[in-house]
């Protein structure tokens, strides 16, 4: 048995180590989880660096996102149960198995791509979170979005078409609109001049009810431009390093309201209940195809270096997982 483990903050390549035969001794209220499918997510590079809103005290067991077997347990209820593991960071997914809080588990269905299961933790969480956070959407609402072709996005395109909502999103090559048109969205549009006007051409009269930000650059203000009077746009992300750029005039004249998601402060506040109710409904979601994102790869943990090459690796296609 072995565990990706960071043993300082920084480089993850100089501070990481591949440890053999970890310590997995079963507390009270613990269980012990074999891992079936573990996701690299940008997230996990970040806390390395330790340039993410959570700072990681090492040592610190690598991986944010999971889905395994309990193979071990003092709850008889999870014996042998297909679960997830929460990413909420106590307790790394990098690893052939994980000792986990039992609280920190939910168990989701035996069906299913255990590739695509193991990418719910995250992304789909955070899709869901945005459009049914913050505004009150109904069947046919518009809403917009940059950073349409990354994980979120996708997540979002398939959740919206589920809820029967309308999605515009903005790209920054047509490559990648004619990706996410693939997918079923309903208006792309490629980055460049007078971007605003196009979006509004394309809504032909309609306005969108939310705005999603994930790049922190002119986009969003291009997109909040079609926002109805009062709307709300969200930044989750930032790609850019930099905040949402929305306009003055947006801001005051319509009165537009900007708001921030950051999971980790819903993970840390939601009931048990609630927690297990919204990942055992993406879960199944994702287990009957209704949401899916492309794999690029799979890779033991012992080939951890040429993992992290390729999932941060420019223009890449699809998610890069471990599969113990």
């Amino acid at each position: 048995m072995s565990q990706l483990i960071l043993n300082a903050i920084g480089d993850i390549e100089a501070n990481t180590e591949l440890v053999e035969a970890p310590d997995l001794t079963v507390g009270v209220g613990e269980a012990l989880v074999r891992i079936e499918a573990a996701a690299i997510n940008p997230v996990d590079f970040m806390l390395a660096a330790g340039t993410y809103g959570y700072q990681a005290q090492v040592p610190f067991a690598l991986g944010s996102e999971g889905v395994g077997r309990v193979v071990e347990s003092g709850d008889p209820e999870l014996q042998g149960r297909r679960v997830l593991i929460v990413p909420n960071y106590q307790q790394g997914t990098w690893a052939d198995e994980v000792v986990v809080k039992a609280e920190n588990l939910v168990v989701i269905p035996d069906e299913g791509d255990a590739l695509q299961l193991a990418m719910v933790g995250i992304n789909p969480l955070t899709a869901h979170l945005l459009l049914t956070e913050f505004v009150d959407l109904k069947p046919g609402d518009w809403i917009g979005q940059n950073l349409g072709n990354s994980s979120v996005g996708q997540y979002v395109i398939g959740l919206a078409k589920h809820l029967g909502l309308k999605t515009v999103s903005a790209v920054r090559r047509e490559e990648a609109a004619a990706k996410l048109r693939a997918l079923g969205a309903d208006v792309v549009v490629v980055d460049g001049e007078d971007l605003a006007g196009r979006i509004k051409q394309r809504l032909d009269g309609a306005e969108l009810k939310l705005a999603l930000d994930g790049t922190g650059d002119a986009t969003i203000g291009a997109l909040a431009q079609a926002v109805e009077f009062g709307g709300t746009v969200v930044s989750y992300s930032s790609v850019t390093g930099q905040p949402p750029v929305v306009g003055l005039g947006d801001s005051i004249y319509r009165q537009l309201t900007l708001r921030g998601l950051w999971i980790v402060n819903w993970l840390s506040t939601a009931s048990k209940a609630e927690l297990d109710k919204t990942y055992t409904e993406l879960a199944a979601m994702v287990a009957s195809g209704v949401l899916s994102l492309e794999v690029g790869a799979t890779y033991s943990l012992a080939d951890y270096r040429k993992a992290w090459d390729h999932a941060r690796e420019a223009g890449r296609d699809g998610k890069i997982l471990f599969r113990p």
